[in-house]
């Protein structure tokens, strides 16, 4: 008797050790793995991924990001710069960071239109702040008019300059996201010999590369690659931005008029008898945006103005791209119908060609740059992951 209760009272006793011990080595490894997330550069990356993958592709914050993410404030503000005003809005991490008191910028840089209250946009640079970095989304008015104008590479460089001179990066290098329309202007501020040295990295999403090629897809309204050719029919809006770029060149008022008209979403298409009332130029633009006449797309490229070329050509961010020092990660719609999937493929290979550092990933989920409502979730579970490792890669190559 007396020895059965010595032996159960060993045996409670041995229990209860063996679970101090599972659990003070349970403790220990959940704050290692804190520990390494805060202060090692891949864990903190891989932690800071696991909360924007699904705000960036669920346009929601992650209820971890809400509960445990630091507390932001959002300023905004506006800088000067050689083509008029750039607005700003940065969302600041409030807190003091642990690791000697310095924390990581990103420029973001959206397509064109006013996305200043998108909540898809809002939603994404403040779960990025809640992870302990610096976010500044910059527009101008030749973005929000539904345009680019190379004269913004200055604002670029303004903005990204204001947002490297916060207290809280300390001379810390920032890096550049950009979509759609953005894509160009941050090619060109990167490639600036006034921040190239700064900039930890380049994000292009759904962009273009060139201009020229561009303007053929619209044209001959398909694309080829790999030796094949696939019908392809720009969306509305995507027409419109790209003859707010070639529209103004032209000499006449009255054809800007009649054109900027002709392109608006639901517009009636200009007549046989009200093309001919129109100068060779203006014809060759309307019918190279309108897809109307594939036939033709050469002939018309071939009489378009010098000032539309020279449009055309300071518009491409292949021209930058051997000052370009910055590594480039690249991402794009298979299926985009704002700007041909094939225009990352070539920034890619070009790229690629001069042993750049890069990445190229090219998603189904999105329709250009927003998620689709459809995706099924064999597509989610391949682009997410594919999307959380290369995430992974940009905030590690960038210090964040």
């Amino acid at each position: 008797m007396d020895t059965k209760n010595r032996d159960t009272g060993t045996g409670t006793k041995a229990r209860y050790m063996r679970r101090r011990i599972l659990a003070r080595t349970l403790a220990l490894a959940l704050f290692l793995l804190g520990l390494s997330c805060s202060l090692i550069p891949w864990g903190r990356a891989a932690l800071r991924t696991t909360f924007l993958i699904p705000a960036f592709i669920m346009s929601s914050q992650p209820a971890p990001l809400q509960i445990a993410g630091e507390p932001i404030t959002h300023i905004t503000q506006t800088i000067n710069s050689r083509s008029g005003p750039a607005y700003l809005d940065l969302f600041v991490p409030t807190t003091q960071p642990l690791d000697a008191g310095t924390r990581q910028g990103v420029l973001l840089i959206p397509g064109a239109g006013d996305h200043r209250k998108l909540p898809e946009l809002l939603n994404f640079a403040e779960a990025i702040a809640r992870t302990g970095v610096v976010v500044m989304a910059m527009t101008t008015p030749t973005l929000i008019q539904s345009s680019i104008s190379v004269d913004d590479t200055d604002a670029v460089v303004q903005a990204f300059q204001t947002l490297s001179r916060r207290p809280e990066l300390r001379g810390q290098r920032s890096g550049i996201i950009a979509f759609s329309a953005g894509v160009p202007l941050a090619c060109f501020g990167a490639a600036d010999a006034r921040i190239r040295d700064q900039v930890a990295f380049v994000v292009n999403f759904g962009g273009y590369f060139n201009t020229w090629t561009t303007l053929r897809a619209f044209g001959y309204r398909s694309l080829a690659f790999d030796g094949l050719k696939e019908p392809w029919e720009p969306i509305p809006f995507a027409v419109q931005v790209l003859g707010n770029m070639l529209i103004p060149t032209l000499a006449s008022f009255e054809e800007r008029e009649t054109l900027r008209e002709a392109l608006l979403d639901g517009a009636t298409p200009l007549s046989e008898q009200e093309l001919q009332r129109l100068s060779p130029e203006a014809r060759a633009i309307y019918r190279l945006l309108t897809g109307r006449s594939p036939h033709t797309v050469e002939a018309d490229i071939a009489i378009l103005p010098p000032e539309t070329r020279q449009q055309i050509d300071a518009l491409s961010p292949q021209r930058v791209l051997p000052e370009l020092k910055a590594p480039v990660y690249l991402v794009h719609d298979r299926h985009d119908t704002a700007l041909p999937f094939t225009e990352s493929r070539d920034f890619a290979k070009a790229l690629d060609k001069l042993h750049h550092p890069y990445d190229y990933l090219e998603v189904q989920i999105f329709n250009h740059v927003e998620v689709r409502p459809d995706f099924s979730t064999l597509q989610l579970l391949s682009d997410g992951s594919t999307l959380a490792f290369l995430l992974t890669k940009i905030l590690h190559s960038g210090g964040l």
